[in-house]
């Protein structure tokens, strides 16, 4: 069904308006790099989202907290992912390359269902390749890389609950800037930026499934 409303949906994609960062104007910022020399020195990257059974039963997605020491997005939320090195044949590669360092997740127990739209990072200047995964079970996953602090499972479910989205201040550990952004609210975590964007666009392609 995952492979199904992947290979059907529109492009592009489109993303939640709720989830967009607001630039200092108080303007939406660009989707692409604003001008050809930044769209130049773009870095590829990619990221996993895996979708298997948790303990009880429900459709889970796993994140990762980066442990809060890091001077690059520390303890925020993330997908498992990264650069795409020389050595990955594709951003498919190295989103299950990825997944396998930060969280024990073995590439032959994902079966690759899809991609999603591009999102580019504005403060890295990396383009994401979304890279969207279904597992038949619920694997051992753990923390497996000095990158990742602790690895939490957001049901499938909450995406399409409106409730849980909310305008956010967020601050640099440095305190060297402040931005608003839209974020996914569940329990004590707050998710936003490239992931949310991310999550939005499997919420969305998943829900416009379910209406046809």
């Amino acid at each position: 069904m995952v492979a199904d409303a992947l290979r059907r949906a529109a492009r592009p994609i489109g993303y939640d308006e709720r989830l967009l960062p607001l630039v200092p104007d108080g303007s939406v910022r660009p989707r692409r790099p604003p001008t050809a020399e930044a769209a130049a020195r773009v870095r590829p990257a990619a990221t996993l989202l895996a979708i298997y059974p948790g303990a009880d039963g429900d459709l889970v997605v796993p994140l990762t907290v980066r442990r809060a020491h890091l001077s690059a997005h520390g303890g925020e939320i993330s997908l498992p992912g990264g650069a795409v090195d020389a050595e990955d044949a594709d951003p498919v590669a190295a989103a299950l390359r990825e997944a396998w360092e930060e969280v024990a997740l073995e590439p032959d127990a994902v079966r690759v269902a899809g991609l999603l739209d591009q999102v580019w990072i504005p403060v890295s200047n990396f383009v994401l390749q979304p890279v969207v995964g279904t597992v038949a079970s619920r694997p051992a996953l753990t923390p497996h890389d000095a990158e990742v602090a602790a690895v939490v499972e957001l049901p499938l479910a909450a995406l399409f609950d409106p409730s849980i989205v909310a305008m956010e201040e967020f601050r640099s550990a440095s305190g060297g800037w402040t931005i608003r952004a839209g974020a996914y609210r569940w329990g004590d975590l707050r998710v936003w930026g490239a992931t949310a964007l991310t999550l939005g666009m499997l919420a969305r392609v998943l829900s416009n499934a379910e209406e046809r």
